[in-house]
């Protein structure tokens, strides 16, 4: 029997477990210190920690950052939007959820 041909998958595995600094953060994005602080209060990012200097950032904390960035510059959103828009986008997607559940569900009540 012939051997089914081998996919091989490249990628970049990234977790929520808190590993990066704010230095760590700044130099990954290209962001300043103050940015920082200000997509963390407006809630665009959610450190681990209290103060600045315990502050613990996840890796997927650069890929938000990095569609905040755009936003600001594709966009011109100031923080206030940015945020607004991280919210609206959260919604979205959990409507797609609920959708692809309820669509599922039917399919299965029509099947039985």
């Amino acid at each position: 029997m012939p051997e089914k041909p081998r996919s091989i998958y490249k990628g970049t595995i990234v977790t929520d477990k808190a590993e990066l600094t704010i230095d760590d953060l700044c130099s990954a994005c290209g962001l300043s210190k103050d940015k920082v602080t200000s997509y963390v209060a407006e809630g665009i990012i959610e450190p681990q920690g209290a103060a600045v200097v315990e502050w613990r950032f996840s890796r997927t904390t650069v890929v938000a950052v990095q569609r905040a960035q755009r936003l600001e510059q594709d966009l011109g959103l100031n923080e206030a939007g940015i945020a607004l828009a991280f919210d609206l986008l959260s919604q979205i997607e959990e409507l797609k959820r609920r959708l692809a559940h309820v669509e599922r569900d039917s399919q299965n009540k029509r099947f039985t």
